[in-house]
């Protein structure tokens, strides 16, 4: 959400209800429109599950407003999703509403589906109030009706137009169930190892596999897929000293560490230069 910062020319950015920044350098207190986009520059090893972008504009008088259809422009640069574009090289996308747009959803799906489920969203205990809203109401609504929570949730506009942390709820994964054994049997050391010689332009006696957690790696790389993938999930991690490139790139570097889901065979992360050092 984009709401005008008190009097000022300045902007004030929510997202699912709460405040996450103001804009500092708007010369003026208006705008003539507004863009939400995804992009990557990895089509190959995104995976993005589906984000629904709900717009609306808050108009004299404290209304809520949604924009006609005719008012709004979609683009896809890459290809949509169908049977002549399968993924990975392509977006699933979709405008919805009508005649006045609720939302503009999209993804980007891997070649192999990951074989998890997708985000949950916790439902509290019901009387817990959080700046007048109750939380579980709310849950309840972020799960059946989310663009109309704004009308249906008692205290939430009035919560958001104060600023205030509205949305206390928290997405959870439901862990998963294949164990180390499990999952090395869908991805072995040679599957990754082809994997990530095709990905980064090496040969199999360049690259090293052995197995890691979601946790060490976290660790390790400082970076924070355990709360998306669970603690303690096993990994394929992939290291090389060798010379690499990134995906339709002419820069060259020395060394590679990276890690696989050895479930869907999805590539998580990956830094390419010098390596960290991994216990």
């Amino acid at each position: 959400m984009v709401l005008r910062s008190g009097q000022t020319s300045q902007w004030d950015i929510l997202y699912d209800f709460n405040p996450v920044g103001r804009t500092q350098h708007q010369s003026q207190g208006y705008t003539h429109g507004f863009n939400l986009q995804l992009e990557t520059n990895n089509l190959r090893d995104t995976s993005i599950g589906e984000m629904e972008d709900r717009f609306q504009y808050l108009a004299t008088g404290d209304q809520w407003i949604r924009f006609d259809r005719t008012q709004v422009t979609t683009q896809v640069t890459a290809n949509v999703c169908g049977p002549s574009s399968p993924p990975p090289y392509c977006f699933n996308a979709a405008l919805t509403g009508g005649p006045k747009a609720v939302s503009w959803n999209v993804s980007k799906p891997a070649t192999v589906a990951p074989a998890r489920s997708m985000t949950q969203q916790k439902v509290l205990p019901a009387g817990r109030f959080v700046h007048g809203v109750d939380q579980n109401v709310l849950a309840r609504c972020l799960a059946a009706a989310p663009s109309q929570c704004l009308e249906r949730v008692p205290g939430l506009a009035k919560c958001v137009k104060a600023r205030l942390v509205c949305n206390t709820t928290r997405p959870t994964l439901p862990s998963r169930t294949a164990g180390p054994q499990a999952a090395s049997r869908n991805l072995d050391i040679a599957q990754t190892k082809r994997l990530a010689a095709m990905r980064f332009h090496l040969s199999d006696p360049q690259i090293q596999v052995r197995s890691t957690t979601t946790t060490a790696y976290d660790e390790a790389a400082g970076t924070d897929l355990a709360p998306q993938w669970g603690r303690d999930q096993p990994l394929w991690l992939v290291t090389s000293s060798a010379e690499t490139r990134a995906e339709n790139s002419k820069t060259h570097y020395h060394g590679l560490t990276a890690v696989y889901d050895p479930v869907s065979g999805q590539l998580l992360h990956a830094a390419l230069g010098r390596q960290r050092a991994f216990q």
